[in-house]
């Protein structure tokens, strides 16, 4: 783990996962980690689980890691400082560039998932996947239901 950080409770700092956009890690078949930039996101419980769900449409590159890949995914919410990572995230897709790279993004290797997460982030949440299922009216998106194992917040925004 970072020396930046520490790992806190499931719904710890919900405002700031409410309030900011976030960056959505996946794993390709190939163990190849992925971004994406993601506004669709939501905290709560199922079946008395903490999980956070995204919603993800089937044109993504990180829909197909996330139904060919690992089962789990990783929610980073960039610090102000760093917010320029959403745009270039969302600029071009994983499957012919390294967005790792491009946006000059740090990973921190998984403690409960083989799904890195993002150094330099305020909230980070690893999650494995529990339930997926279509998002019904709200375009054509899928829903993936993601149990969080584990959350950190950096020491930015620990009072």
């Amino acid at each position: 783990m970072s020396k930046n950080r520490i790992e806190i409770g499931s719904y710890d700092y919900m405002n700031y996962f409410m309030e900011k956009a976030a960056l959505l890690v996946s794993v390709d078949k190939n163990d190849k980690p992925n971004v994406m930039a993601l506004l669709w996101k939501q905290i709560g419980e199922l079946w008395m689980i903490p999980v956070i769900t995204v919603a993800v449409a089937p044109t993504r590159y990180t829909f197909e890691c996330l139904k060919e890949g690992q089962p789990e995914f990783t929610i980073n919410i960039p610090s102000e400082n760093n917010e320029h990572t959403i745009d270039i995230a969302g600029s071009c897709s994983g499957r012919n560039t390294d967005k790792f790279e491009k946006a000059e993004l740090e990973i921190i290797e998984g403690k409960k998932t083989k799904v890195p997460t993002i150094k330099d982030c305020v909230l980070s949440y690893e999650c494995k996947i529990v339930h997926e299922c279509k998002s019904g009216s709200m375009a054509s998106h899928s829903l993936f239901f993601g149990k969080i194992l584990a959350a950190y917040a950096s020491n930015e925004i620990i009072k």
